[in-house]
């Protein structure tokens, strides 16, 4: 004689694989998704902070270059000339001369 019950509530162990199976594959798939999505918010804060740190180097670099045109101005050369008082004047103050310059003479060339 059979027994019709045990064939009745048994479950297949190759469904209930199935089952634990894609579960287990989309757990997996979960974290992976946190995983990410965390590496993306800390990729854009760390983008964030350089931009604002690429933003204060601008901005002090064009400080910087105004105060060296402002320094750098004839203007500002001649009153910290004046000021100094080491003696320097503008050189279309002076006069120029030029000398015409030889061609050195190479004495193992054979010019003599």
């Amino acid at each position: 004689m059979k027994n019709r019950i045990k064939g009745r509530h048994s479950v297949k162990l190759t469904v209930m694989f199935t089952w634990i199976m894609t579960l287990f594959i989309m757990m997996f798939g979960g974290v992976e998704f946190l995983y990410l999505k965390n590496k993306v918010f800390r990729l854009s804060e760390e983008m964030k902070l350089q931009e604002e740190e690429l933003a204060d180097i601008k901005k002090k670099n064009s400080r910087l270059e105004a105060m060296f045109a402002k320094g750098s101005s004839p203007q500002e050369l001649e009153n910290r000339l004046k000021e100094w008082k080491i003696g320097l004047v503008k050189l279309s103050e002076l006069e120029v001369i030029m000398m015409e310059e030889t061609p050195s003479l190479d004495f193992f060339a054979g010019n003599e």
